[in-house]
């Protein structure tokens, strides 16, 4: 039987069309889903929207639409815009779908069963844009330090999730790595959230029409992101599909260091009540700015997926939002560089080794198998197992590093062997024939990232491998000017 994997990545809201900051997400854990497939493993990488609650309300109330035309549209987008990005996900959940809400009420019940959940009236400020309460000591001069607006006061009543009486179950599964948040960073700050003290939290909304009614209580609905994190289940086909019976526990929750509390503490908490089995692992990566601003409609700089393909392909507009910095900090993005990154590292890199290689090959008429030259063995050797190592810990930045390392070394080595200046022998057919090996080991490695351009190249090395020269170019990354 298939070792199973299931990857997962927030659902968002259907406010708006995904931008670059969705897409990261989603191409990151596309990665991570192609690469455990390519080891032989039964994979499940679930994707989805978060559809319901005041903020979408009032965004399609704007556009004089009902919600769930308004919500409609905007699922269009995401799943087009996901298409062109060539995401292979396995489940795209949908929280105003019948499927999601027998789910929801089924968890809901669970909770209830299990004595988790308790009626009270909750007093403080809330956020709209964030969908949250929200403390005084978080603002900025009295707003929303986010969105840049005055919280709403409220005083309603609501119900509770006694988080009170799972919470030292769920510090003690943290500390001892049954839950494994990582970075350290953010699973430092889960701690010390913890110990810092935190409260019970709302399970349901007075007066918002836009949701799931909340069982058995009127005017009543459920709390928008506590039903949303129950589409992990409900993607699954939660309680009764054979999906979920494979598939859950979640091996990753990939999600956002702004949406860490939610997946790290109040989540866990959730699934505890309900007697279901903990996630695996939570990668909280880092959160961008763009040229040091937080990315908004709002301020003009909002950055689209599609324009990026429109510009650098698929390929290379997956490239560039993964290669930017480590996904375990915090990073900023210059648009303005791009071009430069995609000219250097694709044009010049990848795309000139695999030109000036397969020239020298037609060049001699081919290649024969041999032994690899020693001088770059152990080079070869060296960055595709720390590859390997840096992928099974999900750190895609060090693995391209790996990938970029082995490139300038074989470039290194045609340099300093000068092949064409050679003439057709053994000598020349084992410098060909260990590049060529290296080219194959570069394009294993390249495949889940820009899987596009890759299987056109490795199209062409089985044709090499099998006495079939072409002439014309492969010209995988042409250069932008």
């Amino acid at each position: 039987m298939k070792e199973k994997f299931y990857i997962t990545t927030p659902i968002y809201y259907a406010s708006g069309a995904p931008h670059i900051g969705h897409a990261f997400n989603l191409i990151y854990a596309d990665i991570i889903a192609r690469s455990q497939k390519s080891k032989g493993k039964s994979v499940f990488f679930s994707a989805g929207l978060d559809e319901h609650g005041s903020k979408v309300e009032e965004k399609a109330v704007l556009e004089n639409k009902p919600p769930q035309e308004f919500v409609d549209e905007i699922a269009e987008k995401y799943i087009d815009c996901w298409k062109k990005l060539n995401i292979e996900y396995d489940g795209f959940i949908r929280t105003t779908s019948e499927e999601h809400k027998k789910g929801v009420y089924y968890f809901f019940e669970k909770l209830k069963n299990a004595g988790a959940i308790y009626e009270g009236i909750y007093e403080g400020l809330y956020c709209v844009g964030c969908e949250n309460f929200i403390t005084e000591k978080n603002l900025i001069n009295g707003l929303c330090p986010d969105h840049k607006q005055l919280p709403q006061k409220l005083k309603e009543k609501n119900y509770f999730f006694n988080l009170q009486k799972y919470l030292p179950t769920v510090k003690e599964k943290i500390l001892n790595n049954e839950i494994n948040i990582f970075p350290k960073s953010r699973r430092r700050e889960i701690i010390s959230i913890i110990e810092n003290g935190i409260s019970d939290f709302s399970l349901s909304r007075e007066k918002v029409k836009w949701g799931i009614p909340f069982p058995d209580a009127q005017n009543q609905t459920i709390y928008v992101w506590t039903e949303a994190l129950v589409n992990y289940l409900t993607v699954l086909d939660y309680p009764d599909g054979e999906n979920f019976k494979k598939f859950w526990p979640a091996d990753l929750h990939f999600v956002g260091a702004d949406i860490n509390k939610f997946h790290s503490i109040f989540w866990p908490a959730m699934l505890l009540a309900a007697d279901l089995p903990l996630p695996k692992n939570i990668f909280a990566h880092g959160l961008f700015t763009i040229n040091n601003q937080k990315m908004a409609k709002t301020l003009g700089n909002a950055i689209y997926p599609i324009d990026l393909i429109n510009q650098f392909g698929v390929d290379g507009a997956r490239y560039l939002l993964v290669s930017q910095f480590s996904a375990e900090e915090h990073g900023d993005i210059k648009k303005s560089a791009f071009k430069n990154k995609y000219n250097s590292d694709l044009a010049n890199g990848i795309g000139n080794l695999f030109e000036r290689t397969l020239t020298l090959i037609k060049n001699a008429g081919g290649v024969k198998k041999t032994a690899i030259d020693l001088s770059i063995k152990s080079a070869i050797e060296k960055e595709t197992n720390n590859y390997r190592l840096n992928m099974e810990n999900f750190k895609l930045f060090k693995a391209l590093e790996n990938i970029f390392s082995l490139i300038r070394e074989s470039d290194k080595y045609i340099n300093a062997q000068k092949p064409w200046s050679l003439e057709k022998g053994e000598e020349l057919n084992k410098i060909l024939f260990t590049v060529f090996e290296t080219l194959k080991e570069i394009a294993i490695s390249l495949e889940p990232f820009m899987p596009e351009k890759i299987k056109i190249a490795k199209n062409r090395l089985w044709e090499i491998e099998n006495g079939i020269i072409k002439e014309e170019k492969l010209n995988l990354f042409p250069r932008i000017k």
